[in-house]
């Protein structure tokens, strides 16, 4: 009977023991898992801070695109370019791009384009007329005060041209814009 007795008191020990490892364990579990929300929310009040302390301006980026349009009065012509922003406006911020540009007018800004306008008083530098030139066809441009600026001869020989090609050409053939002047130089060759 005394067996019994201490094989029982053996079995409760071990079933106490057994309950209290599993009780302290939870203990230690729990706070760990407050010690790890309290550093969660920590972290959450830290990022929250940067948030508001950083800055929202917007600033051009290193591949913005810059879109520069031209309006003309005296031909009506409006000449659109895109070009990669230069490096001097990367990272400046909208103030900062219209003294850049202080002949411009700002019309968009964001970080990846801009774009910029203005009005020119003159003509557009596509105005172009043709002529004969020491046995070759030349190429001049037209300025604002309507003269005809010199740019160059090409390697169009005019002495196998028709006679009324010559003659057209001896009076001047305005045409206007890069393309219709390479069209009309293509077929001359």
């Amino acid at each position: 009977m005394r067996k019994w007795v201490i094989a029982v008191l053996i079995v409760i020990i071990f079933i106490l023991s057994v309950m209290a490892g599993f009780i302290v364990r939870s203990f230690i579990n729990f706070s760990k898992n407050d010690k790890e929300n309290n550093h969660i929310v920590l972290a959450e009040e830290k990022v929250e801070k940067m948030i508001d302390t950083s800055s929202k301006e917007v600033t051009v980026s290193p591949n913005a695109e810059v879109v520069l349009t031209e309006n003309f009065k005296k031909c009506g012509h409006t000449k659109t370019k895109r070009e990669t922003a230069p490096r001097e406006i990367v990272n400046l911020n909208k103030e900062k791009v219209k003294e850049y540009y202080k002949d411009w007018n700002l019309d968009e800004f964001s970080a990846n384009e801009i774009k910029l306008s203005r009005n020119n008083k003159g003509i557009c530098n596509e105005h172009y007329v043709i002529r004969e030139s020491n046995g070759y066809i030349s190429i001049s441009v037209k300025n604002d005060i309507g003269e005809y600026i010199f740019k160059g001869l090409t390697d169009i020989p005019v002495q196998y041209l028709p006679e009324e090609d010559i003659a057209r050409l001896e009076k001047g053939i305005e045409v206007v814009g890069r393309e219709n002047l390479n069209k009309f130089l293509e077929d001359f060759e």
